[in-house]
């Protein structure tokens, strides 16, 4: 059976469904009996969904970029 460092390393390979049948039962397995990781797998759920809601945040202008770069150099 996995354990709870088994839950976090294996965790978004079993999402991605790339876990063979053995670890995708020992994973279950492990989330029937240990809540804490059942928590931390519905976070992970979770932060996927919303990360894939929100899609790729727009490419800054080249004047933002510029911007942010003059907000950076050390004032002399």
């Amino acid at each position: 059976m996995f354990s709870c460092r088994d839950i976090c390393d294996n965790a978004t390979n079993h999402l991605e469904g790339s876990l063979n049948l053995g670890q995708r039962l020992q994973m279950r397995l492990h989330l029937l009996i240990c809540d804490a990781c059942r928590r931390f797998y519905a976070q992970l759920q979770l932060t996927i969904g919303v990360s894939a809601k929100l899609g790729k945040p727009p490419e800054p202008s080249e004047e933002e970029i510029e911007a942010v770069a003059q907000k950076l150099m050390p004032k002399t």
